[in-house]
């Protein structure tokens, strides 16, 4: 197997300025180079990822702490290794883990989002059997379309087998030997993969060792989720506990700030604006007494308890999720649906939609506060 997944041989590439590259689910378009060794990339939804090119190393790069996020994407960590890989007629990075293995792939693009958008769903309709040969895959397709880790092994050896590999594992050779095309060769040492493949092996192998690592014992009550809790339960857990602490901060009158409750619980953006409308206050005025919470918070005007009913949790590609619920007012019986939008991030589920009191998105505190610091 190792012999199978030899180090590949990419010709020197530079990242240019203005290149664009979608992972599955965000379009990374680079907006400087500095030095000629410091390769700075966004999103429109702000995420950052910054690259240091290895000295003496063509085509390979580490990822590095970006200006103002504090996380390193894709669930890599800061030191990984990105691979430019310019071979066959195909353009792309790779993020790879300590052992060489790939773990995240972006492929370059000349598209917008939207289309890159329109393409990742005309790709996720192909079966996995079908493409896993011949199209670079990404995490957010193996997460929508492989559901579970004995599915992902099987695919893993699809490509070995279409090139006829003689397993030594029974349960793969009775598997495999089912299928009209298997052909079993006499010397695995002589099959060749070709880029594609390769990488789609380390791939699938990484995301099958990531769902060992959500495979973890479930918790009961309203605990923080692990790390790596991927599964619907840590999501509601997450709802719940959320619902619990506005509670606690609202019908139950503990004091807690709105702002502070909103801090805990959404997403690391937010927060970034948050920061950055105090930062150009320059503590003349906090956020606070600038977005006036009576009028415009979504838990404005709360003065009994609620209960949270029937949650519905809905895994979505790359690290979201949504979940609906029913809101139950326990003292009067008024009931409301909604639904949150979550990001997962530093090792749980954080809110990234913003519920309001009207459905007018427009008006939203976040809105009112990215117009503020020009966001």
């Amino acid at each position: 197997m190792m012999l199978l997944c030899a180090m590949m041989m990419a010709q020197a590439q530079t990242i240019r300025v203005n290149q664009k590259f979608w992972d599955g689910e965000s379009l990374f378009t680079v907006k400087e180079i500095r030095m000629g060794k410091y390769v700075y990339m966004t999103t429109e939804q702000y995420f950052e990822l910054t690259l240091e090119k290895i000295a003496g190393k063509k085509a390979e790069y580490k990822i590095i702490p970006s200006r103002q996020a504090d996380d390193c994407p894709f669930g890599a960590q800061f030191g990984w290794r990105v691979q430019h890989i310019i071979q066959e007629g195909h353009n792309f990075l790779v993020v790879r883990k300590p052992n060489g293995d790939a773990m995240w792939t972006m492929t370059l693009t000349t598209d917008d989002e939207k289309t890159c958008q329109y393409m990742q769903e005309m790709m996720t309709s192909e079966e996995p059997w079908n493409a896993v040969n011949s199209i670079l895959l990404n995490h957010a397709y193996l997460q929508s379309r492989v559901g579970s880790k004995e599915e992902l092994r099987l695919l893993r050896n699809k490509i070995l087998a279409y090139h006829g590999y003689r397993f030594q594992s029974k349960d793969l050779q009775d598997y495999f030997g089912k299928i009209a095309w298997y052909k079993p060769g006499n010397n695995n040492n002589a099959i060749k993969l070709n880029i594609i493949e390769q990488t789609n092996l380390q791939l699938i192998k990484s995301e099958e060792e990531l769902r060992d690592e959500s495979a973890e014992p479930q918790y009961d009550g309203v605990e923080a989720a692990p790390e790596k809790d991927w599964t619907e339960e840590a999501v509601a857990r997450q709802v719940r506990k959320y619902f619990d602490a506005v509670n606690k901060t609202f019908a139950e009158g503990s004091g807690l700030n709105p702002f502070d409750l909103d801090k805990n619980f959404y997403t690391a953006y937010w927060n970034e604006v948050y920061d950055a409308v105090n930062e150009k206050e320059s503590n003349v005025a906090t956020v606070e007494e600038r977005f006036f919470i009576d009028d415009f918070h979504w838990t404005a005007g709360m003065e009994t308890p609620i209960e949270v009913k029937n949650i519905k949790v809905k895994l979505l590609t790359g690290n979201m999720a949504e979940a609906a619920f029913t809101l139950v007012d326990k003292t009067h019986g008024f009931t409301q649906n909604e639904t949150l939008a979550l990001d997962y991030e530093q090792g749980e589920w954080r809110i990234s939609n913003w519920l309001e009191k009207s459905d007018d998105r427009s008006d939203s505190m976040l809105v009112r506060m990215e117009k503020y610091v020009g966001k």
